[in-house]
């Protein structure tokens, strides 16, 4: 994962918390719409990844499930991620 992805998460995340926080929106009240745990919200608009492949990518997918519940597109900011390590 380079410099640029880790940046494209975070501005994913920066998004996803100003839409959260626009809609007037809490994160148990998303979490309760999206199904994931608040936790999960938390580390995606913190933009915390781990170094794996395989978690880019689920946290990636969840980023999606949120936008969705937000009803946000994320377009290409959400899909920059491209899966090499």
């Amino acid at each position: 994962m380079n410099l640029a992805e880790i940046q494209s998460f975070r501005q994913v995340g920066r998004r996803l918390r100003n839409a959260r926080e626009a809609h007037g929106l809490t994160l148990p009240a998303v979490a309760s719409t999206c199904g994931l745990a608040i936790s999960e919200l938390v580390r995606i608009e913190n933009g915390q990844l781990l170094g794996f492949k395989q978690v880019a990518k689920n946290t990636l997918s969840n980023a999606e499930i949120y936008a969705k519940a937000l009803d946000v597109e994320l377009g290409n900011a959400g899909r920059q991620y491209s899966g090499n390590t």
